[in-house]
């Protein structure tokens, strides 16, 4: 019979991967704090731990043979600057885990650190004299002290590991090689020394420790010192990358970092000694993971209920955030020229501008069409309902043509006669549905025919494609496209929207619209030469012939539409990865087409688009009628097995609000048809296989019964 085996801190980087490594031999069971993940072989529970009671009662509900204890507060600053925290996570935790684990006759495994010392010495012991120089190594060094006192056959840990890091914590290897395959810059620490092991390596040697019956202290680390700058090195000649972009730096030079000790190396001596044995090389330790990344902790994890959309953000995004707090404007300030200059080179247009979000940009772009009263905008009515109540904004009517069951975008075909029997329409605005791309070409026609404007609705398709290979957005069949940032979509900003145009004259109205409709110049406008020639009160504005410095005037009743520096860094660093999340979700995508291809009772939308769509959502049709559930309580069963999923969109002709205004469902049965058995189910760029594999496995299992 298998031993169980309970560890703690269930979620973070070295208990996923430690249960990884011990699955096929012990029975284990993940202790998570609140994060609910999925790991084939491997049970989990959430559970608190905040009290000697609370480990008593799981220790007593699940009865392991050995905890390994590796929850712990990490984080150097963190422990800094909430020492309470600190106090309570790696001193408290452990001598309750300590009493708990003695009183039930546990073996105990306290997972500690290689910060304990000055930093001084190399090749540290286990009998040296332990100096702490921050908050964290106090607490730990506390926590061994509770572990000792409490628990006398327990087995203490100091480390310091590496392997491939989970969706919640980056590993120091991760770091290195995230930077290094996007061909970033990397600075490591020439002046830094320590005695990294990989974590299966610690794992098994730990499990010999138990199986020997030894207790006490032991240093489990590899047998090579090695500096932070010699490790990055190594691992980017094995995994075949560009040592050139590893920057050799002192660790002085870091001003702001709480002190570290210099030289974490410790002495495995007493390990090899006990266990007879020969610690793998770093170089074999290094190939170990390198042929672990297909089956990487990241890819088998799949972690809390699975959300139908979700952003990506990574250290470069977070770093180009921070950047601007410390160092930049907030708001008016240089970074969005530059993402608006980014994302117009990206699609093609020659103009873009950044707005608050994709609803001011759809509002704007009726505002510079001057609709009003009277006038009429056609639409479809699959779509979120920002785009119709823009154009209520300005006091137009929106109408509604139904869709094509195929493409679940606006059907063209019927646009034609819609014109014919509706008077006043004056725009089309088409909605590129999940980011499959309308016939633009065929749309154009019909607006040229009978002189309508176009707004394309392109809030879901940030990278997608016309049948000519060229960029959504490019505004060859359109006046204007607008876009979202919302965190959801193809990249995010936190919130954000865009216009583009190629129209100068619409530029230049909408740069004032955006912003209370207040101009200082026109040198803010590319092209022009004259910095007086937009202003109108040119006598007031001017002195000897040079533009007051302080002179600002209103020219429009525009709103505070204006997106922020800190929106914009964001959003800058996300469309350096925007070809690689498309890529992703482009694989994704067919991935799901491929597993459901010959099941009953499910059919996914919009297959035949897959080439050009930029895959915001994932849409499938199920007969819930056939398998005797109603959607909600097909979504409800799903989120108990840990998938989020959702409905894009209530049509929105069957909104109370539209309804009230004379619109109904009944004049669109594809939308109606299409609403009935619609469901959105999970698609992002940091899915994992495990957790794709996971949605696929969930929805086959309900539609079976």
């Amino acid at each position: 019979m298998q031993q169980k085996v309970v560890i703690t801190g269930g979620s973070g980087l070295l208990a996923v991967n430690w249960a990884l490594s011990i699955r096929d031999n012990y029975a284990v069971t993940l202790l998570l704090h609140h994060k609910k993940i999925s790991l084939s072989g491997v049970d989990t529970d959430i559970v608190s731990l905040s009290s000697l009671d609370e480990c008593l009662s799981v220790l007593a509900k699940h009865q392991p043979d050995i905890v390994i204890h590796t929850a712990g507060l990490t984080n150097v600053e963190e422990c800094e600057s909430n020492p309470d925290l600190a106090q309570e996570v790696n001193v408290d935790l452990a001598k309750n885990i300590a009493i708990a684990c003695n009183q039930q006759s546990v073996k105990l495994v306290h997972i500690s650190t290689d910060h304990l010392f000055t930093g001084n010495q190399e090749l540290t012991t286990e009998e040296a004299t332990v100096n702490p120089v921050n908050n964290y190594a106090r607490t730990k060094f506390l926590g061994e002290q509770q572990v000792l006192k409490h628990c006398k056959d327990a087995l203490i840990i100091r480390t310091n590991f590496f392997g491939w890091g989970t969706k919640y914590r980056q590993s120091f290897s991760d770091f290195i090689l995230n930077k290094l395959k996007n061909n970033k810059q990397v600075d490591l620490f020439s002046d830094v020394f320590f005695t990294p092991i990989l974590i299966g390596e610690l794992s098994k040697r730990t499990h010999q420790l138990i199986d020997s019956n030894a207790t006490g202290l032991f240093n489990i680390v590899s047998s090579e010192r090695i500096s932070k700058y010699e490790f990055g090195l190594k691992l980017a000649n094995c995994f075949n990358l560009d040592v050139a972009l590893i920057n050799k730096v002192s660790i002085n030079a870091k001003l702001n970092l709480v002190k570290r000790p210099m030289d974490m190396s410790l002495s495995n001596t007493k390990l090899c000694q006990a266990l007879n044995c020969k610690i793998t090389s770093l170089d074999e330790q290094f190939q170990s993971l390198k042929k672990q990344e297909d089956k990487s902790a990241t890819s088998q994890v799949a972690v809390d209920i699975i959300p139908y959309g979700s952003h990506h953000i990574d250290e470069d995004d977070i770093q180009s955030v921070v950047d601007v707090l410390r160092h930049g404007m907030l708001t008016q300030g240089p970074k969005i020229a530059e993402f608006e200059n980014k994302v117009a080179d990206y699609v093609g247009a020659k103009y873009a501008v950044a707005v608050a979000n994709g609803t001011a940009a759809l509002h704007l772009a009726c505002m510079v069409l001057n609709l009003g009263k009277g006038d009429k905008v056609i639409t479809s009515p699959n779509t979120f309902v920002a785009t119709s109540n823009s154009v209520l904004y300005v006091g137009a009517k929106p109408v509604f043509v139904d869709i094509d069951k195929q493409t679940l975008n606006i059907d063209i075909d019927q646009i034609e006669q819609t014109i014919l029997d509706s008077k006043n329409i004056k725009a089309i605005f088409p909605v590129h549905f999940a980011g499959l791309p309308c016939d633009m070409k065929r749309i154009k026609q019909l607006a040229e025919k009978y002189n309508l404007a176009i707004v394309e609705d392109a809030a879901h398709a940030l990278g997608a494609t016309y049948n000519d290979n060229s960029k959504v957005g490019n505004c060859q069949y359109s006046d204007m496209t607008i876009l979202s940032f919302h965190p959801v979509k193809g990249i995010a900003a936190g919130e954000g929207g865009m216009i583009t145009t190629n129209n100068p004259d619409t530029y230049h109205k909408l740069t004032l619209l955006r912003s209370h409709g207040i101009t200082k110049g026109n040198f803010e406008f590319p092209g022009i030469s004259e910095p007086d020639n937009a202003l109108i009160n040119k006598k007031e504005a001017l002195e000897n012939g040079e533009l007051k410095r302080w002179y600002y005037e209103m020219q429009h009743l525009g709103y505070n539409y204006r997106i922020t520096d800190i929106q914009c860094a964001l959003a800058i660093s996300q469309m350096d990865k925007i070809d690689l999340f498309l890529d992703t979700r482009k694989s994704m995508a067919k991935f799901y087409d491929k597993a459901f291809e010959e099941v009953p009772n499910i059919i996914p939308l919009q297959g035949h688009g897959r080439d050009n769509s930029s895959h915001h959502i994932y849409v499938v049709s199920v007969d819930f009628d056939k398998i005797g559930l109603t959607r909600h309580q097909f979504m409800i069963r799903l989120a108990e097995k840990g998938v989020g999923s959702q409905v894009h969109y209530i049509p929105v002709v069957d909104q109370p609000y539209y309804q009230d205004m004379g619109y109904g469902i009944e004049q669109h049965p594809e939308t109606e048809a299409y609403y009935q058995n619609t469901l959105s189910i999970p698609l992002y760029y940091g899915l994992s296989s495990a957790e794709q594999k996971l949605v696929i496995s969930s929805i086959k299992d309900l539609l079976e019964k």
